[in-house]
């Protein structure tokens, strides 16, 4: 059990290493011809899993700190059989299912509880029309057969990843094919990061006026050594958390963020900047930075403040309901919120008067685990949280972090 402070953030951090980059370079080095070094690789439970998987299908995988070399494995006579266990990362689990596919490879996939939750379907319906078996639409379950080139139309809310996982497996494949998009993307970031990694790899998608073409035939070749950029979704946790806090700008400083990057949490300084007021009423559209609408939700709890918070229905499918979780723990906490379509209502009565160390659980999301430790800087009294490895999935360095920039925490035994 975490027992949070309230505390003030200050002070200067290198931004954090990015996972949703480290997965796709890991797949990639894979996938290639020889040997990859990885650098700058995040410590998180998430890659482990990767990790895991990648042997499974026969990699050879050296790990130090912060650096990966892979030995990828043979593609000309793959391992005929996989047993994934995915865990928590919905993410492994698209890019395994997909690759499998596309080699051919029998699979049985298994994961937590909250990923069994997860929105697979919009993948391996599109797999399962082109030549994949699948026993169950989501985890767990069983797959066989081989992947076949041709169309896979999605509608641009179903999920960045799941075009991501097919952008990674179609150039394997001996037909072209094409991702045809029925509506406009919600979150194109995502892509464009996995796009620009292939690039790296040698492989070329095509952009097209309906989508993405993915000529066939394609060989993965090794750039030899790669960098995972760092990230700057997690990096916007901090200096939204900093804001918070009061002061100026220059409350939590953080370095090393890749200035060219398609990383959508760039564009997020209007947000930071009204968060430096003592706010206590404000309307947010969090649609270009989904991930963050739980911290300003938690920041809002703490404080009492009024807030609503739109754009995000994507997080009703996340590790939990992460708007109904937050409505949760607001009430743990005897603050009133009202969910909405596509967001939350926080319906402030100022600040809460629970007792010294009321407990909350964030139900094994990091985000949420981060938000509510990171909303200590409005707190006035102190609070625990259940499961102090909530945040270990996105960054097990989340909480060493926190207490270098001044933060107050212990680990109490239950």
């Amino acid at each position: 059990m975490l027992v949070v402070y309230p505390s003030k953030l200050n002070g200067t951090i290198k931004a954090p290493a990015s996972k949703a980059h480290a997965q796709r370079l890991l797949f990639m080095a894979a996938l290639s011809d020889y040997k990859t070094v990885i650098n700058n690789v995040p410590s998180c439970g998430d890659i482990d899993t990767t990790i895991d998987c990648l042997t499974k299908l026969g990699c050879r995988i050296t790990k130090k700190p912060g650096v990966i070399e892979i030995e990828p494995f043979p593609k000309n006579t793959p391992a005929q059989f996989a047993d994934f266990d995915f865990r928590d990362s919905s993410t492994t689990a698209r890019f395994a299912i997909a690759v499998a596919g596309a080699l051919g490879i029998k699979t049985t996939c298994q994961g937590s509880v909250n990923l069994q939750r997860r929105r697979l379907l919009p993948l391996t319906s599109r797999m399962a029309i082109r030549g994949v078996k699948f026993s169950n639409f989501s985890i767990p379950c069983t797959t066989e057969g081989r992947l076949l080139g041709g169309e896979y139309i999605f509608e641009g809310n179903e999920g960045s990843q799941n075009i991501s996982a097919l952008l990674i497996a179609l150039p394997l494949l001996r037909d072209p094919s094409d991702i045809r998009l029925a509506s406009p993307l919600v979150d194109s970031s995502f892509i464009e990061i996995t796009i620009n990694a292939l690039k790296d790899f040698g492989i070329v998608i095509e952009k097209t006026d309906y989508g993405y073409h993915i000529p066939g035939q394609q060989y993965y070749h090794t750039p030899r050594t790669v960098t995972v950029e760092n990230d700057w979704g997690l990096a916007s946790m901090w200096v939204t958390a900093g804001a918070a806090c009061g002061g100026n700008d220059t409350c939590v400083t953080v370095t090393d963020l890749p200035l060219n990057s398609p990383q959508e949490y760039r564009h997020i300084k209007s947000i930071i900047t009204l968060l430096h007021y003592d706010f206590m009423d404000l309307n947010i559209d969090a649609s270009e930075c989904p991930d963050l609408a739980t911290l300003f939700v938690a920041l809002a709890i703490v404080k009492g403040a009024n807030l609503e918070v739109t754009g995000v229905p994507q997080l009703k499918f996340k590790e939990t309901d992460r708007m109904k979780n937050m409505a949760e723990i607001a009430r743990t906490l005897g603050q009133h919120t009202r969910i909405l379509p596509d967001g939350i209502e926080v319906e402030g009565i100022g600040y809460p008067d629970y007792e010294r160390g009321r407990l909350i659980d964030t139900k094994g999301d990091p985000w949420v685990f981060m938000s509510m430790v990171l909303a200590s800087v409005t707190a006035t009294i102190p609070f625990a949280i259940k499961d102090e490895y909530d945040g270990d999935k996105i960054d097990r360095n989340f909480l060493k972090t926190f207490r270098e920039l001044g933060g107050q925490y212990e680990i109490v035994n239950k």
